[in-house]
């Protein structure tokens, strides 16, 4: 009996390089074409995201409030500041207009002689929500929670829509007139309009 001798090694094959291909080219005919409705799709995705985040940051800006009637409160017995601001931003203490300047000081007087006293603000129907704010921040600074907003009660005689804190001036529209009776609860106008011309 006579072994052979055997190896363990493969054949060596030649190996010959192929070009990779991705499809198959079967159809020389047939064009590639790029599909235009899940582009369109992708693209009203992202616009829709874009709209509603920019729907979004236009409402955070707007200070939404709606403010509840005093139809239970009662009114509070104590040391107040009377803090008056008008339709058109002019700031009065004790029915005297001050500027914001005289303000701060005055509440710092105020907190200083009576500092358990209550500031209340009361601002006018018309006056904008950035300048009421202004005068609270001003309020807040020196009496910290001491600082109240006034309401008139729901059974109140005076009517919402009227503006007794500067009438019209029936000669000029749109300018403040003199008024035609006293409300000493209401600041008084610190500088009259002229009379008009002749």
């Amino acid at each position: 009996m006579s072994l052979k001798k055997t190896s363990i090694r493969p054949k060596k094959e030649t190996l010959h390089a192929r070009p990779l291909r991705l499809w198959q080219n079967d159809n020389s005919d047939r064009e590639v074409r790029i599909e235009l409705v899940p582009l369109i799709d992708v693209i009203f995705c992202i616009l829709i995201f874009f709209i509603l985040a920019a729907v979004g940051l236009s409402r955070q800006q707007a200070i939404n409030l709606n403010l509840p009637k005093a139809s239970t409160g009662k009114p509070q017995m104590r040391e107040m500041l009377i803090v008056s601001l008008d339709d058109l931003g002019q700031v009065y203490i004790e029915q005297q207009i001050v500027t914001r300047n005289q303000l701060s000081q005055a509440i710092k007087n105020y907190h200083q002689s009576n500092p358990n006293g209550l500031m209340v603000l009361h601002a006018a129907q018309n006056a904008t929500y950035r300048e009421v704010v202004e005068v609270l921040d001003i309020l807040r600074e020196v009496g910290g929670d001491r600082v109240a907003l006034a309401t008139l009660p729901a059974d109140s005689p005076q009517n919402a829509n009227s503006n007794h804190l500067i009438p019209n001036n029936p000669d000029f529209p749109g300018l403040p007139g003199l008024p035609d009776n006293y409300n000493p609860s209401m600041p008084s106008i610190p500088n009259p309009p002229a009379p008009p011309p002749q």
